[in-house]
């Protein structure tokens, strides 16, 4: 038979190799975004140049300034924004931004093969203008046959860069600073949203926490009691015991249970509370009607069980009162319990009341707008009336 402990580490490897599959489907993804990226760029880069230029000619200078502007993109967005812009340097970034386009250009520059097709008489510029100067005719008609070569704008170069890549290269540089502004506030919603899950984590464990100690003593107590008295429950209660928690600790760290399992708990829950009252305790629970198969959040009706047993003063057989009742319509479990309300006010212990607004706040980060939690108390009795929309039908085997 597997022990909790192997069940426990079982789950914990499969929750982390799940978490390594997403990790890797997600990085996946943004690896295919940006190749569709480049691709699209690289045709996009290489419309003019092959109608310009001669086929291999084009084709060098658009992979030319492709892997440029690759460079200076990553160089940008993964390295210079987020180590100096996002701590306030600008200077530095401004001199790293420099250094970059310095760097590259001259790498763009010599990777060129094309230095230019200079026109007739360029490469001997000197001895054609010492012929023309000893001939009379050339000599007056100077002006008409002989222009020396004078490089064009767009192959004039600036920082090793030609004039025909800065503005490319630019505009790479602008791409690149809005897609590292749109991931970082990408990246701080996720963190947000983090920090609010583990907070609903912590609170989760907080509730057990609170609720462990002080249950676990008095159900050891009841079922010594039973022992002691050689009653023939006493191992039902222990594997009761038992199955209450291997929920709180194992099956509670799940996303969602199905509801039978929270109606198990709850009347595990409800049998050990009878057991230490001495006498009949009026307790009317109608919680069997419910879909056991549909879907809810560990945890999340356990607190207002718990709260009425708390505060009504079960105990008093003759005035002390609890009723509870669970149903469920296609998309919607209702929850409502009532109980009496000692005309004695008991004294309120310091966690008195946590569990109640601890489920409250679950219910509004898990089911916003989709929840209602209607609570109304007078000097008799104390009534919730619990409705959550699911929007999703029963799980069927």
């Amino acid at each position: 038979m597997v022990s909790f402990v192997e069940k426990k580490h079982h789950y914990l490897k499969m929750r982390y190799f799940c978490k390594m599959i997403d990790w890797a489907q997600i990085k996946r993804k943004e690896i295919l975004v940006h190749a569709a990226w480049w691709f699209g760029y690289g045709a996009l880069l290489s419309y003019f140049p092959l109608i310009i230029m001669d086929t291999s000619d084009a084709i060098l200078f658009v992979l030319r300034t492709l892997i440029a502007s690759v460079v200076i993109f990553y160089i940008n967005a993964y390295w210079l924004l987020p180590r100096f812009i996002a701590r306030g340097q600008y200077l530095k970034y401004l001199g790293g931004i420099l250094v970059t386009l310095f760097v590259t250009g001259i790498i763009f520059h010599s990777t060129d093969r094309r230095k230019g097709v200079p026109p007739a008489f360029a490469h001997h510029d000197m001895e054609w203008e010492q012929v023309i100067e000893n001939d009379r005719f050339l000599s007056e008609n100077k002006e008409l046959i002989y222009q020396p070569f004078r490089p064009k704008l767009k192959d004039r170069r600036f920082l090793g860069m030609s004039m025909m890549g800065i503005p490319s290269f630019i505009a790479m540089l602008f791409i690149s600073t809005l897609f590292w502004i749109y991931s970082d506030s990408r990246q701080r919603k996720q963190h947000e949203l983090s920090l609010v899950n583990q907070n609903l984590v912590n609170e989760m464990k907080f509730l057990k926490s609170q609720m462990n100690p002080h249950f676990l003593f008095n159900a050891l107590n009841n079922i010594y009691s039973l022992s002691m008295l050689h009653s023939i429950k006493t191992p039902e209660m222990v594997l009761k015991l038992s199955a209450m928690l291997r929920y709180v600790l194992y099956e509670s760290e799940d996303v969602k249970v199905k509801l039978g399992k929270e109606v198990d708990y709850i009347k595990n829950f409800i049998e050990f509370q009878r057991i230490k009252i001495e006498g009949i305790p009026n307790i009317h629970i109608d919680i069997d009607r419910a879909d056991r198969m549909k879907m809810i959040e560990p945890m999340l009706l356990i607190p207002f069980v718990e709260n009425s047993f708390k505060h009504s003063k079960i105990e008093d057989t003759e005035r002390g009162w609890i009723s509870m009742t669970l149903t469920t319509s296609e998309n919607e479990i209702y929850f409502e319990v009532s109980n009496s309300v000692p005309s004695k006010k008991m004294a309120a212990d310091k966690n008195s009341g946590i569990g109640v607004e601890n489920v409250k706040r679950r219910l509004q980060y898990l089911y916003p707008g989709h929840h209602s939690v209607d609570i109304q108390m007078d000097e008799k009795q104390y009534n919730l009336h619990l409705k959550i929309t699911t929007n999703e039908t029963s799980m069927r085997k």
